[in-house]
């Protein structure tokens, strides 16, 4: 079963602009794409996509995580840089090992305490009676 990890290349911190380059997500972005090129444990497991905003841009960078039938999480407050990444790395190991998502929060990297935006169950767990408009 594949992870996703979707990091918002939009995300903007203090002291970005466009004439200085790469907004912060998009960095992030980058670091990620290197890092899970250098993790060949997590090859078959993570797929990284670009997304263009996440709405949750007090909180940036920011990321989600989700897998099917898995718990899925917005995590937020990361700089671009090589901690966020390291931290990340170990959380994606963390959850592609459970079944449902729910890293206990002894395994939890610390970088990421203190980082969760929001949590969304599996859509699985949808009735479909509860599907129609």
């Amino acid at each position: 079963m594949s992870v996703e990890l979707l990091v918002c290349e939009t995300c903007r911190r203090d002291g970005d602009t466009p004439e200085a380059g790469p907004m912060a997500g998009a960095r992030l972005v980058e670091r990620m794409e290197r890092a899970l090129a250098d993790a060949p444990d997590l090859a078959g497991l993570v797929r990284l996509r670009r997304q263009r905003c996440l709405m949750s841009c007090r909180r940036a960078c920011s990321v989600a995580v989700r897998a099917p039938d898995r718990m899925s999480y917005v995590l937020g407050d990361f700089p671009p840089d090589d901690s966020s990444v390291e931290t990340l790395i170990a959380y994606l190991r963390a959850y592609a090992a459970t079944p449902d998502g729910l890293v206990p929060f002894k395994q939890w990297p610390q970088g990421v305490k203190g980082r969760f935006v929001s949590r969304m169950p599996p859509f699985a767990d949808m009735p479909a009676s509860e599907t129609k408009t």
